[in-house]
């Protein structure tokens, strides 16, 4: 029904009601004639129906029950089928051009850079290995998923300066602090709060060149990071990777990375952690960035200056 009757559109509530651009201005005008208006700033997010000359037709704060859902839009749908024909025929609303978007709300893909795709889930040993952990909080057991950023400069970083089997270089810094802040997070139940720089205890990242073929350098990675906010929160992952770098391409084809360690505690916005430390894995590999879905802002690049270590 959504897909043959409506026109699905999916925008982030943090930046979009932020936003001093057309954009902003149009998903404000919609929002306001719902009950969440984001009084005094607060969040407007929710599921929205609306024509596209931005009259509400339907609203419901979230779609967690599908059947819910099902009647928001049939009586949406009924409503918009009220409207005077000349409204709803194709033409009968001018669009006008978006215009230059608000730099300080707007995300752009790093220029040659590179894009990772961040995978986190809880876990439970068993034997000698983890199996997929269980979580009494809905939703809990499910992966997350998030994107780091490495801009162009920073990637060139990553290429050993030498390429001879053994070397070893430390992990640029300003990767291994987003890492460790913005990423090692359990992310699983809902939005963490991000580390802050004191929270970084240990942050020792190396990379090592392990073959040296016709065209192509492989690297391992090896590292071992303790992130503590007290004594209730924290988490201490040992890292394995490996990652392979095409010279001709001047491009990385390789960026698999596994993070496992114990996390204990949780912070305001993901309630319901599991008791004590528990371990807690993260798989990070290279983005597809031909899908739509994975050229996503990361979460943490909300506060921009502090995710590209600018703070």
């Amino acid at each position: 029904m959504t897909q043959t009757e409506f026109v699905p559109v999916c925008t982030d509530d943090w930046y979009t009601r932020r936003r001093k651009d057309s954009e902003g201005e149009f998903f404000r005008k919609v929002a306001d004639q719902s009950p969440r208006k984001g009084l005094n700033g607060g969040t407007r997010q929710g599921i929205y129906v609306f024509t596209a000359d931005g009259e509400l037709l339907g609203y419901k704060n979230h779609g967690g029950d599908a059947e819910a859902m099902k009647t928001v839009f049939r009586e949406a749908k009924a409503q918009f089928d009220k409207l005077p024909e000349a409204r709803r025929k194709p033409g009968g609303v001018t669009v006008p051009e978006a215009g230059k978007p608000d730099p300080n709300y707007h995300r752009v893909l790093p220029e040659d850079g590179l894009v990772l795709k961040v995978n986190g889930r809880i876990l439970e040993a068993k034997a000698e290995t983890f199996v997929k952990g269980t979580c009494e909080f809905t939703g809990g057991d499910q992966a997350s998923r998030d994107y780091c950023w490495i801009t162009a400069d920073e990637k060139r970083a990553l290429i050993p300066p030498k390429a001879e089997i053994g070397y070893s270089y430390a992990l640029p810094e300003k990767i291994a602090q987003r890492l460790a802040r913005f990423h090692f997070i359990d992310n699983t139940r809902g939005e963490p709060e991000f580390w802050k720089k004191e929270h970084v205890v240990a942050n020792k990242i190396t990379l090592t060149v392990t073959a040296v073929k016709d065209d192509a350098i492989e690297i391992r990675l090896d590292g071992e990071v303790k992130l503590e906010a007290g004594p209730k929160l924290g988490f201490e992952p040992k890292l394995r990777g490996n990652l392979r770098y095409i010279p001709s391409r001047k491009a990385f084809d390789r960026f698999d990375i596994v993070a496992l360690g114990d996390y204990r505690g949780e912070t305001t916005y993901t309630p319901g952690a599991r008791e004590g430390r528990k371990p807690f894995g993260i798989a990070i590999g290279l983005a597809d960035l031909t899908k739509p879905s994975e050229r996503i802002a990361p979460q943490g690049a909300r506060d921009r200056d502090p995710y590209f270590g600018r703070d």
